[in-house]
Order: C-alpha cells, then sequence, then structure tokens
C-alpha cells in the first residue's frame, strides 16, 4: 500500500502530464488557425484553397495606383501559377495572364502596370481581379503558366491589395488580404480558361496582362 508521499509524488507526475498536453494542443489549435486551414495544412505551411479574388480602385481622373503582392508561401506544392483575370466593372473580362511564383518568392507592382497597355479598350479605373493558383501547366516555354489552357488547382498562393483612397479631402493607404473563396466550381473555372482563350486569341496581341515584378534573377 503507498503512503501519503507517494500518492502526491504520483498526483504531481500527473499534473505535470496534463500541462505538457495542453500547452502542445493549444500551439496546435492556434497554428490551425492561421491561414484558416486544418491543422494537417498549417504544418505544411499554407492551407487548402486556390480562388482569390480582390477589387481595385484608382479613382475617377486621379493618379492614384494600387499595389499587388502575391506569395507563394511553401515547398510543399513546390512551382506554382497565379492564373490572373482582371475585370471592368461591368463583369467584362479585360486582360489575362500566368505568373510564376517559386517556393517562398513574392511579386509585387502597381495593378496599373499590371493591366498594362494591352487591355482591349479603355483600360478600367476600377474593376475586379480573380487569381487561381495551379501547377504550371505549360512546361517546356519560356512562361510556364497559361491562363487560357487547362490546369489544376494547387494551393496555395497568399496575395494582398493596397488601395491608395481619397475621399472627402481624406487621403489613405489601407492594404487587405485577397479575398479567399475557398475553391472555384467546375463552371466559374471553365468560365476563366475559355473566356480568356477566345479574348486572347481574338485581340491581336492585346488582352494579355503584365506579371508583377519579380526580384528573383531568371524569373520573368
Amino acid at each position: 500500500m503507498r503512503n501519503r508521499s507517494d500518492c502526491l509524488s504520483i498526483l504531481a507526475t500527473i499534473a505535470i502530464a496534463l500541462a505538457v498536453v495542453t500547452m502542445v494542443t493549444s500551439r496546435a489549435d492556434a497554428a490551425s488557425l492561421r491561414r484558416g486551414g486544418t491543422l494537417g495544412a498549417s504544418n505544411s505551411g499554407s492551407g487548402q484553397d486556390t480562388f482569390f479574388s480582390g477589387y481595385f480602385d484608382f479613382g475617377n481622373g486621379s493618379t492614384l495606383d494600387n499595389m499587388i503582392r502575391l506569395e507563394n508561401p511553401t515547398a510543399a506544392s513546390g512551382n506554382l501559377c497565379a492564373m490572373i483575370y482582371i475585370f471592368d466593372t461591368r463583369e467584362e473580362l479585360g486582360e489575362c495572364c500566368g505568373c510564376l511564383l517559386t517556393p517562398n518568392q513574392i511579386r509585387y507592382g502597381s495593378i496599373k502596370s499590371v493591366i498594362g497597355s494591352l487591355w482591349v479598350g479603355e483600360p478600367p479605373n476600377k474593376g475586379v481581379i480573380q487569381i487561381v493558383t495551379a501547377t504550371p501547366n505549360n512546361v517546356g516555354n519560356l512562361n510556364q503558366c497559361s491562363p487560357l489552357r487547362s490546369y489544376l488547382p494547387t494551393p496555395t498562393l497568399n496575395g494582398w491589395i493596397t488601395h491608395a483612397q481619397n475621399f472627402s479631402g481624406i487621403s489613405s493607404l489601407t492594404e487587405v488580404p485577397l479575398t479567399n473563396n475557398g475553391t472555384a466550381d467546375p463552371s466559374e473555372s471553365n468560365l476563366l480558361i475559355t473566356t480568356c482563350g477566345g479574348l486572347v486569341g481574338n485581340a491581336s496581341g492585346f488582352a494579355v496582362c503584365t506579371c508583377p515584378t519579380s526580384d528573383e534573377f531568371g524569373i520573368p
């Protein structure tokens, strides 16, 4: 039969073990909240989502611009493509392009530069950007990412847009993450690819956006 001191020692050991389990569980729970993913996804450094969107707004007759940043946060999926589709406020697709991001790479640049001078018609002052993250689908070509060919949506990129605002004489900058839309439904995915293909195919060299800048040597 154990004496009182033995019982107290056993209870102390159990308490320490429970504290360790609680601490580890808390860390795991905290990790699972990052990027809104599951515990397994956060351990790999990314979530499981492939469809993102955001808006841009240059103001009316102003010289304001917006900034976009895209990041490939993990080596888990290797090289990824940001398939970018740019719409005006009438829901008309005006440009599309595919941009390669290697693991831990960031691309950044002004939205006006991304739109460039190849918009069919007058470039819009405001609109919507939709981005699908996918594995390279144009292997063997200089541009490994083609937004007008079938591709495999693959998680995941991170992205942010900085909006320059001038409202009632008050100027400010606001950076917000791209809206995480989970995964695109098959109809939406097919619409983006086919519309982009038709637009680029009929635009005689126009309708192709410019990828945000990269500091990584050899990445166009």
